[in-house]
This record gives structure tokens, C-alpha cells and sequence, in this order.
């Protein structure tokens, strides 16, 4: 039986791979790989800029789909930012609806202008949908 009264804080990742927003798509892949992840958040530049995200579906349609070479192009070239981020106390139903309805599969969980998590379309499944075995 589904779980729908978790909450972001319940099923969010907390060690968060970054990225730097001049690092090549190619690092990203390669940091991805190491990390075990499809997503990276792209670190701000600046104190009051926002963070950005690259996924391994960015690096597919942005990237490989067009023959450009990972090792020319840059993260800051096909990121996306701004992004849509979370509340830690957000209900994950409102977090699928959310991942739904502008087709995406991650959100950064800010708390007081912090990243304090990442949550993915996956947390969502193992976490809410799972049942424990």
C-alpha cells in the first residue's frame, strides 16, 4: 500500500552530487557515473544566483542527439535553471503531481534559501509505492 504521508524531509537524498556551471557535459557524465546518479545540482555562481540542474536526459537530447562532443560543451549550456524546487515539508503527493504536470523527475529540496536535498522521481517509487519488505 502506498505511503502518501511522507514528505519531502521523508524520502529526499541529502548527499547531493554538484556540479560546477563551467565543467564540461562530459565531467558531468563522468561524475554521474561515479556518483551513481542521473542528475547533478549546477552550484551557483554567485550568493543570490539559483542552482542549476543536468540530468543524463539533458546530456542525451541536448548533447549526444546532436553529435555535439561532450568534452567542448559546457554545463551551463544546457542545464536547466531556474528550477522548480520543493519545500521539505511538501506531502510526496503533491511532489508526484508536481513531477507530472512540468515533466520532470527531480527537485532540489531548499529550507531557508539552503539545498538541503534532492528528490527523484525514484525516491518517489522506492519510497511511497515499495512496499517493505
Amino acid at each position: 500500500m502506498a505511503n502518501y504521508n511522507l514528505r519531502a524531509r521523508d524520502i529526499m537524498q541529502t548527499e547531493i552530487a554538484t556540479i560546477l556551471p563551467e565543467h564540461t557535459v562530459q565531467d558531468a557524465a563522468a561524475l554521474m557515473r561515479h556518483h551513481g546518479v542521473r542528475s547533478l545540482v549546477v552550484e551557483k555562481e554567485y550568493e543570490e544566483d539559483a542552482y542549476g540542474l543536468i540530468t543524463y536526459a539533458d546530456i542525451v537530447t541536448k548533447v549526444l542527439a546532436f553529435g555535439f562532443d561532450p568534452a567542448e560543451v559546457r554545463v551551463d549550456e544546457v542545464m536547466t535553471k531556474p528550477l522548480i524546487v520543493v519545500n521539505p515539508s511538501l506531502k510526496v503527493e503533491h511532489i508526484a503531481r508536481l513531477f507530472a504536470q512540468h515533466k520532470i523527475g527531480h527537485a532540489p529540496v531548499i529550507e531557508d534559501h539552503r539545498l538541503i536535498g534532492i528528490v527523484s522521481m525514484t525516491d518517489l517509487v522506492v519510497e511511497v509505492v515499495t512496499e517493505p519488505t
